[in-house]
């Protein structure tokens, strides 16, 4: 399957390792891929290192930007904020399957069970990324790795 819509986590996945991603996220764009940049927030803080880094995206999307998430939301005079869990866990799933997003990359295993759309875990500290049973390292080139997705979007595959 060809993918349309990717899918990529700010937090833990693009923040770990933004040289590598830099260069899956210019070949989305080389492959005619709209590129979904789907996080909790703070978006001023992200469009500002995405800009930094020179990474490119065509939508950025907050969890806390969501009027429904966002009126549920404790904030505290620190600038941190406390959400309930499900509602927190399942937005980016929620974001995907109404945004038709082919495979969403993010590095948390607990979003993985509430995605229908297909769902692969980044782990920096292995160099790894893996969907369902299947992994591929982080060393082989990015043709390699836009196969594996594409593998794992045609199959569906939730972690």
């Amino acid at each position: 399957m060809k993918i349309r819509k990717l899918g990529v986590d700010f937090h833990g996945v693009i923040s770990k390792n933004p040289s590598l991603f830099k260069e899956i996220i210019s070949e989305a764009f080389l492959r005619k891929i709209e590129v979904h940049i789907i996080s909790g927030g703070p978006r001023k803080y992200i469009e500002r290192y995405l800009s930094e880094h020179h990474i490119l995206y065509h939508k950025l999307w907050c969890i806390i930007d969501e009027p429904e998430i966002n009126e549920k939301t404790r904030f505290f005079a620190d600038g941190s904020f406390k959400v309930d869990d499900m509602l927190w866990d399942s937005a980016k799933a929620k974001y995907c399957a109404n945004h038709n997003i082919d495979i969403h990359i993010d590095d948390s295993k607990i979003y993985g069970s509430y995605f229908t759309t297909s769902y692969c875990q980044y782990v920096d500290d292995l160099h790894v990324f893996t969907c369902g049973n299947n992994t591929i390292s982080t060393n082989h080139s990015v043709a390699q790795i836009f196969t594996f997705l594409e593998q794992c979007a045609t199959t569906k595959i939730s972690s």
